[in-house]
C-alpha cells in the first residue's frame, strides 16, 4: 500500500486516495490493513515519507 501511494506521489499525483487504494489491494489480499492501528500506521508512514520528499525538494 505504501509503495503504491508513494509511487503515485513520485509521478506527481496531487490527490491521494488511501482508502480507495486499500480497497483495490483488498481485492487481491482480503485481510490487508484491518485494524485502526494499522490504518494509523499507514498514515504516519506516509506523512513521514512525504515530509522527507518535500524537505529534499526544498
Amino acid at each position: 500500500l505504501l509503495d503504491m501511494i508513494l509511487n503515485r506521489v513520485s509521478r506527481g499525483v496531487k490527490e491521494l486516495n488511501v482508502a480507495g487504494s486499500l480497497e483495490h489491494l483488498r481485492d487481491q489480499r482480503p485481510c490487508m490493513v484491518e485494524t485502526c492501528e494499522q490504518y494509523k500506521m499507514v498514515f504516519v508512514c506516509l506523512a513521514e515519507e512525504i515530509t522527507a520528499i518535500v524537505a529534499a525538494l526544498s
